[in-house]
């Protein structure tokens, strides 16, 4: 998992520190735990959706992630590069706050990180050169990670990558995510002709949670509104934050039709283990997705408008 906090993120009236997952959180426990959830086969919903669970076990923090904030709960280190925009906003009941990020991973495949039983977690990176998102140079952060080496909980770092930020109270980099446009991206390397291309970007997404029933008698449910757009389908991560703290785990992936509807059924809310979390997390993400090239020079670029609700349990 990588994590990169900005400690200016702290003045924000949510207070989230920043997590850019490009997702290493996959190596946890494989054997079945007493809170792993499953889908039920018999759940019913009048919309088409394909179900995805995340989470494999709600009680191991390293299927924490930041995808409210990033969208991104699956990991991307398969490819030889990475490049992630997004345009976030983030809301509860009390307020809104908006960000735009840009990162960018270019990744050594011939430094894989290996955990003790031989998996991949991850690679070494590199840094090309200077990189520029619409003419603003990135900043290098560390690109960090979390695994397990049997039951040891190991950081380590990769190196690092590029980062620009801002925030609508708080800009770090004057930086904006533009929505139906296009950001440019250009990389200026140490040695050769210097590269450039165009980031189309979606519509911004905005969305609407309505519950109905009760957890009581296990007929809770949620009515999900957006803004539909031509596109043709939207992602939407169901998520929850454990009771006391700021810690949030993505438990199921929901695509379905960008049609500005959804409802998620009862049996779907209640394989959610509400004794361990206090709020239930939205997350709609609209994204487009291009995969270019092959092995090493294989590029993954994600460009999405991202609108998180967070919500006390009902």
């Amino acid at each position: 998992m990588l994590n990169l906090k900005f400690n200016k993120m702290k003045k924000l009236f949510i207070n989230i520190t920043l997590l850019i997952t490009l997702g290493f959180f996959f190596y946890g426990c494989d054997s079945p735990a007493p809170t792993e959830l499953v889908i039920d086969p018999n759940t019913i919903t009048e919309d088409q959706v394909d179900v995805e669970i995340i989470t494999k076990d709600t009680r191991d923090e390293f299927y924490s992630n930041g995808f409210d904030s990033t969208g991104v709960a699956h990991r991307l280190h398969k490819f030889g590069s990475v490049i992630v925009v997004t345009g976030t906003k983030i809301s509860d009941r009390r307020t809104t706050i908006k960000f735009s990020l840009a990162i960018a991973a270019f990744f050594d495949r011939s430094k894989p990180v290996h955990n003790t039983r031989g998996d991949v977690v991850g690679f070494r990176t590199i840094l090309p050169g200077v990189v520029k998102f619409n003419g603003i140079k990135a900043k290098i952060r560390q690109l960090k990670i979390k695994y397990k080496n049997g039951n040891v909980k190991v950081d380590t770092t990769l190196g690092s990558m590029y980062v620009v930020f801002s925030g609508r109270s708080n800009s770090v980099d004057p930086f904006g995510y533009n929505f139906q446009s296009r950001i440019n991206f250009q990389l200026i390397p140490v040695a050769g002709a210097a590269t450039s291309f165009p980031i189309p970007t979606p519509g911004e997404i905005t969305g609407k949670v309505i519950f109905n029933g009760h957890r009581a008698d296990k007929s809770l449910k949620a009515i999900l509104e957006w803004n539909k757009s031509n596109g043709q389908k939207i992602e939407i991560v169901l998520g929850a934050v454990l009771k006391g703290s700021k810690v949030s785990f993505p438990l199921y992936s929901l695509k379905t039709r960008d049609d500005g509807r959804l409802v998620v059924p009862s049996q779907l809310l209640n394989t959610i283990p509400f004794e361990r979390f206090d709020k239930i997390i939205f997350t709609f993400i609209r994204r487009l997705e291009f995969d270019n090239g092959s092995g090493s020079n294989r590029l993954k670029v994600l460009s999405q408008s991202i609108h998180t609700i967070i919500i006390d349990i009902p």
